[in-house]
């Protein structure tokens, strides 16, 4: 995708006390190479990044040369969040990518509506990042009912202490199957990723920015300050995680697509797709440009944009867990090859484009 049409996802990332949060979002810093990420966080305390206080802090914000800037703001602060993710847009920030961290008795649908609510062009849903605590989730759930809600209305379940999980059967709250059974009954079309340490793949959640040219002195990157203590993380020494199942699969064509069946594919994506980019070109009367296209748990976001002389093509990315890479290829292949007749297909695809 060109840099022009390059948009900056927000990611919610939330999920009940203790569930991990913290522990995702230091490891996203962690390893987030040139990636450069907004974070705002509705609970500061909670949330132990010691590497940005030792940068500095300033009125609820830490600004990075090459790494975070981050914010905090109150739950009931809808007005706010608009401004600050305005800051986080500006283009001396350079920010890649924008994390939103729920406090652990947030109602994550909120957040979700916040997110909808922005009317920056700039920006795109990233989807709401869920964190279940695989040890204590049963406990949880009956003592609080609504974290049943929660999990219904995600993108992305990240099952984290999955090491805690048992094969036994007599494991009572522990036992994997049961574990696991009463999470996809609440959500069976959201992939689950299963965990250690909040361990999951940054470029799962949004594209790794590449890698900018050194102008001179500059403050160290978080994932710079973070590196000498990376090498005393579990994570450098076991380096076998519970997310390798964590897939890509790409798709390419010169031939044009039917837009009708392309847009069934971003509407009911294969079992486990997480989120959808690429482009898409049509080759129909008055839609020959290039369609950039998004989608993250049935959100879908799409742009008019030209080719700037290459030649028109097809090419789109479904990022997942446990897809079936035959299944994907053979959907979108289904997809290539427009019906000349239908005169109003085109309007499947149009109907998403994003707001200016």
């Amino acid at each position: 995708m060109s840099s022009s049409s390059r948009q900056v996802p927000v990611i919610v990332v939330a999920g009940f006390l203790g569930a991990g949060k913290s522990t995702l979002l230091n490891h996203l810093l962690r390893s987030s190479g040139a990636t450069r990420i907004g974070l705002i966080i509705n609970d500061f305390g909670a949330i132990n990044v010691d590497a940005l206080l030792v940068a500095g802090q300033v009125d609820g914000v830490v600004g990075l040369g090459n790494g975070c800037m981050c914010c905090t703001i109150d739950d009931d602060s809808p007005d706010g969040i608009e401004a600050i993710v305005r800051r986080l847009l500006a283009p001396a920030a350079g920010i890649d990518a924008i994390v939103i961290e729920a406090s652990g008795l947030a109602e994550p649908r909120t957040l979700i509506r916040m997110v909808a609510g922005l009317t920056d062009p700039r920006i795109v849903y990233g989807g709401l990042v869920y964190l279940v605590d695989a040890g204590g989730f049963l406990a949880s759930r009956r003592q609080h009912p609504e974290l049943a809600a929660h999990i219904r209305v995600a993108d992305l379940l990240v099952v984290n202490k999955a090491d805690l999980l048992s094969d036994k059967p007599d494991a009572d709250d522990l036992d994997r199957d049961t574990v696991l059974g009463a999470i996809a009954e609440l959500n069976s079309t959201a992939p689950m990723v299963l965990t250690t340490e909040s361990v999951v793949d940054p470029t799962m959640l949004f594209d790794p920015a590449p890698v900018r040219e050194d102008g001179g002195p500059r403050q160290l990157s978080l994932d710079e300050l973070l590196r000498e203590d990376a090498h005393d993380h579990h994570e450098c020494v076991d380096h076998r995680h519970l997310h390798d199942e964590y897939q890509s699969v790409s798709f390419q064509s010169v031939e044009p697509m039917n837009p009708r069946r392309l847009a069934v594919f971003l509407e009911r994506p294969p079992a486990g797709t997480y989120r959808i980019k690429g482009w898409a070109h049509f080759d129909l009367p008055g839609h020959r440009g290039r369609f950039v296209l998004h989608a993250v748990g049935g959100r879908i976001r799409i742009e008019a944009a030209s080719w700037s002389g290459e030649p028109p093509s097809t090419a789109i990315v479904v990022i997942g867990v446990g897809l079936d890479e035959e299944v994907v290829q053979t959907e979108l292949s289904a997809a290539v090859g427009p019906d000349l007749n239908d005169e109003f297909g085109i309007l499947s695809i149009t109907r998403y484009f994003a707001a200016t």
